[in-house]
């Protein structure tokens, strides 16, 4: 067995830690600067969070590796599965209307109210915790090898 696969609990706690780093701490940190204007804390949080959703879409692959290869384990599947489909909705649906949102703003615009900033709060809740859930999983079966 290849160490990657074996050792895959690693990748799912570094992409824990890189969620509790941004979404959990950069992205309101930031907003707490004085210094910093809206518009310019905006842009910078659409790039953050463009880049973070292009380190999470790696991790996603790496994952749907492992859920291969352990398939027969349900909490696997299912978190991995769930997380799969955040990765997908944030990516294709959320981010983008996210990323509009913002450039209305940052345009002098006063965009429509949505909930999609909420729904992408909730999903990030949930997917860390997801990700807790496969990482312990992870760590139990590394164990039983």
């Amino acid at each position: 067995m290849s160490k990657f696969i074996k050792y895959g609990f690693v990748v799912t706690f570094i992409w824990a830690g890189f969620i509790l780093a941004i979404s959990f701490m950069e992205a309101w940190v930031k907003f707490r600067a004085e210094s910093l204007d809206t518009p310019t804390a905006l842009e910078v949080g659409m790039h953050v969070f463009g880049a973070l959703n292009f380190v999470e879409r790696i991790f996603t692959a790496i994952m749907l590796v492992y859920l291969f290869v352990y398939y027969t384990d349900k909490v696997v599947v299912v978190t991995g599965i769930t997380i799969f489909t955040f990765i997908v909705a944030q990516s294709g649906y959320l981010l983008p209307e996210l990323n509009e949102h913002t450039q209305l703003i940052m345009q002098g615009m006063q965009p429509e109210k949505s909930s999609v900033h909420l729904m992408y709060i909730a999903m990030e809740v949930i997917k860390l915790l997801a990700l807790f859930v496969l990482g312990f999983r992870q760590v139990r079966i590394y164990k039983d090898l």
